[in-house]
């Protein structure tokens, strides 16, 4: 069984609105076992709705739409089925009186192009709006609701629920494996592990997000242990580069060692300008943890607030595994990280080029200073040098015994 999510919307195109629709769909769709062929988004054009829904209808089993149900002349999705299907658009009068209520509820008039709300192809099934106006509709394999995104999951699972029962579904999930890596690139990550790509079953990606690239293995749920027994294999090869699976975050997992050892924890950042500390401080709990985080970006605040003599800084350079280290020593609790580099554009030179970057780690009495050389711009390696320090630092703290 698949699909095609036809998402409408001109704000969808123009970048006025943001879709996070169709994020949710699939993950609902994923428990029916209900795969995505093409996610199309189209602007709120009469013939260009039908042309996608003709699409969507000719390369999968059910269209799924989403948007332009409201009452207004650029709310098309109705008319463009009933287009589509040759079929009247009708009222229900029952649906129109829980209409009035619903206005007459909210002390909101009810006007004659209101009507639009309870409109459907003749033959379609409505789905009862517990918390809007407009009702979804289905018929024909081609299934409606309104954009606004509570409507749209106060409806969804029960009209998925309703097409698994009505199409007799053997409900097979969609199973979902990430694996989170940090600290190789994308392209040596996949030559090491794309021989245990061979599955014909199982599809397989690289995702490049903020917090990690992501090995991603998607399929049914009946082939889950197979999914698995390859999930071990690729730990055997990269396994010192994966940091969690799934929904982890580094910063979570760090907080939640930090925790459970009773650690105390400090940060000095230059080039990191508060990233570090701001990843760290979105976590839940941090406060009972977390002494402080100093951004200690001039040469003049890393000798007054870390009391770093002004001699080593022009010995050694701000940039320096002397300088990170030092940076440790002004901070006062059982877990410190320190953070300097050159982010670029400019300020490296040939010896310690742009993207040079020392992290150095405390834990209780013991240090390490690591040297990193990070490509991108400015923010990436920025970004990059944070979610590095977070890594080392778990690594560090899972051998703590």
């Amino acid at each position: 069984m698949n699909c095609t999510l036809l998402l409408v919307g001109t704000e969808l195109l123009n970048g006025a609105t943001l879709d996070t629709n169709s994020i949710y769909m699939a993950e609902e769709l994923n428990k029916y076992g209900i795969g995505i062929n093409y996610k199309l988004t189209v602007g709120d054009s009469l013939n260009k709705i039908v042309d996608a829904i003709t699409f969507g209808k000719e390369n999968s089993d059910l269209v799924i739409m989403s948007g332009g149900l409201g009452p207004t002349d650029d709310d098309l999705t109705k008319t463009a089925v009933s287009k589509y299907l040759n079929k009247k658009l009708l009222v229900d009068s029952d649906e129109l009186n829980e209409l009035k209520e619903k206005f007459k509820e909210r002390g909101i008039t009810f006007l004659n192009k209101n009507l639009k709300e309870v409109e459907k192809p003749e033959g379609a099934v409505s789905i009862k709006n517990d918390v809007g106006m407009a009702p979804a509709f289905f018929i024909d394999g081609i299934v409606g609701f309104p954009g606004v995104p509570r409507e749209l999951k106060n409806m969804f699972p029960k009209f998925l629920k309703m097409y698994s029962e009505e199409m007799n579904l053997n409900i097979d999930p969609i199973y979902v494996k990430d694996l989170l890596t940090v600290g190789i690139p994308e392209s040596i990550l996949e030559e090491k592990i794309k021989s245990l790509f061979k599955d014909p079953n199982i599809e397989y990606e690289f995702l490049i997000k903020d917090y990690g690239i992501i090995v991603r293995m998607q399929s049914k749920m009946s082939n889950k242990n197979t999914v698995e027994k390859i999930k071990e294999k690729i730990y055997n090869i990269i396994g010192d580069c994966i940091f969690g699976e799934d929904n982890e975050r580094l910063e979570t997992k760090v907080v939640n060692l930090l925790s459970e050892k009773n650690y105390s924890i400090s940060v000095a950042e230059s080039c990191s300008g508060g990233m570090l500390a701001e990843k760290l401080i979105s976590v839940p709990g941090i406060s009972k943890i977390f002494k402080e985080g100093i951004v200690s970006y001039s040469n003049e605040a890393k000798i007054n607030r870390l009391n770093i003599e002004e001699k080593r800084i022009d010995e050694y350079g701000a940039v320096s595994k002397e300088i990170a280290k030092d940076m440790l020593d002004g901070l006062n609790s059982d877990v410190a990280i320190s953070i300097t580099g050159f982010a670029g554009p400019t300020g490296g030179t040939e010896e310690k080029p742009v993207g040079r970057v020392y992290i150095g780690i405390k834990v209780k009495d013991k240090i390490v200073i690591f040297e990193h050389n990070f490509k991108g711009d400015r923010n990436r390696v920025r970004a990059k040098a944070v979610l590095q320090s977070l890594f080392e630092l778990c690594k560090i703290l899972e051998e703590d015994e």
